[in-house]
Formats: C-alpha cells, sequence, structure tokens
C-alpha cells in the first residue's frame, strides 16, 4: 500500500456516474475511509457447467467462463473521538454520530442513479492498489449508542466484485498528480498556498483546498492533517 511522510495514505473510494453503455463518466466523488482497513480478504470463482457423460453415471464439468475477482473490506466508523486521525472522524465527533457517514457511505456506493438508473461504478484507490468494481453487499453492525440512541461506531462488511479491472500501467506517481482526487498529509511548515503550488502548478488555488476541506483557518493548518485534494478545472477559475 502507499505511504506518505511514513502514514498510510487513506483508501479513498471514488464514485462514478455512468452513461448508456455503462462506462466511467464525469469527475469521481471521492470518499476517504475513517480509518484504513486492517485486512481485506479476495476470492476467485471459476464458472463450470456439469454435463452428464453418456454411457457413464458420472459428470465431467465444462468450464463457461472466469467472474470479476471479490475484494472484501471491514470499514470502521467512529464518533467517540477516541482516536480521530480524518476528517471523516472530526465530522462524525462534531455531529455525535456516525449515522451522516454511513447514508453518505451507501449514497455514493449502493444508491440508483436517478438518472442512468444504476448504481454507480466504483473504483478503490489504496496507495498502489486500484480496483475498478461495484458494490455487492454490504452489513452494516451498530456496536454503541449515545443516549438519544444515534449510532456513535459502527462496521461496514462490504463485498465489491472486479467491473473491468484497471490494467495496472499507470505510474505510482501519477495517482498523486493534479489530475486524479488524492489524499495528502500536511509537512511540517506547509502552507496551503505552499499545497497549491505543488499540486496544482499555482498557489491561487489555496482556498478552494480549503472550502474542500472545510478549514476555517486556511492560514495555519497543523502538521499531520489530512487533506483531500480533488482535481481543479483551471479554465473556470
Amino acid at each position: 500500500m502507499g505511504l506518505l511522510d511514513g502514514k498510510l495514505a487513506k483508501m479513498l473510494i471514488l464514485s462514478f456516474a455512468t452513461d448508456d453503455d455503462g462506462l466511467m463518466k464525469g469527475i469521481p466523488v471521492p470518499f476517504p475511509v475513517m480509518y484504513n482497513p486492517e485486512k481485506f480478504s479476495k476470492s476467485v470463482r471459476t464458472r463450470y457447467q456439469r454435463r452428464q457423460v453418456p454411457g457413464d453415471a458420472g459428470e465431467e464439468l465444462s468450464f463457461e467462463g472466469i467472474e470479476g475477482d471479490e475484494i472484501s473490506f471491514e470499514f470502521l466508523f467512529d464518533a467517540t473521538g477516541g482516536s480521530i486521525n480524518s476528517i471523516q472522524g472530526e465530522v462524525a465527533k462534531a455531529l455525535d454520530g456516525v449515522d451522516v457517514q454511513i447514508e453518505l457511505f451507501l449514497a455514493l456506493t449502493h444508491s440508483r442513479d436517478p438518472n442512468e438508473h444504476q448504481p454507480p461504478k466504483l473504483t478503490l484507490v489504496w496507495g498502489t492498489f486500484i480496483f475498478d468494481c461495484r458494490l455487492v453487499n454490504a452489513t452494516i453492525d451498530y456496536t454503541l449508542f449515545n443516549p438519544l440512541g444515534r449510532p456513535l461506531r459502527a462496521t461496514i462488511n462490504a463485498t465489491f466484485k472486479g467491473d473491468e479491472p484497471r490494467i495496472l500501467q499507470a505510474a505510482f506517481d501519477k495517482l498523486f498528480s493534479a489530475d486524479l482526487t488524492h489524499a495528502r498529509i500536511v509537512k511540517e511548515g506547509e502552507t496551503l498556498p505552499m499545497i497549491s503550488k505543488d499540486v496544482y502548478g499555482d498557489p491561487k488555488y489555496y482556498l478552494e483546498i480549503a472550502k474542500i476541506n472545510g478549514l476555517k483557518n486556511f492560514r495555519s493548518v497543523p502538521a499531520g492533517t489530512e487533506l483531500i485534494l480533488p482535481p481543479i478545472n483551471k479554465q473556470e477559475q
């Protein structure tokens, strides 16, 4: 997986709308996970058709095809503030619940697009791991509640099925270019104009970075803060 200044980069779930042919279109909506998964599992499946052998009581298997890989993760959502290390965690703590984050997760991964009449296509990005897929199953377990009954902690066990898997031909540094949404950890002494200059080639986009990340004090961003840096259409600036 990817490392940023000694810290494991947050997994991003990129949610794409699709066109009439089912192909990804437009700019993806990023969902950074609150906590990186501690493990994941992968399953592969080959389809066979059972065929009776003439004159034999047995059966033989006739190969039909290989299905896309399935990847399963367990995602933790926590609003207690016990170990905040992400923007999602800060928001959950401020709202005193994880229900908003869970609804957003489901909206971006599961809800049917009203225009295309199908759920979005997804790309999971975690360091050098890139997986084009669809969400096929998600089970939510709520484990802690506040006095009003709102969930403070939950886990989502999610299974994603490969959908036209990406050929890993892009270089690692392209993942962190200004053309793709990615995460960045603020270094000691860095300012938003410096980061804007480094990522987008111009310091003037620092206000967009602050707005996207909900930063009120853009003049002083603590080292270790995680920022989401999406593509910016420079022609519209």
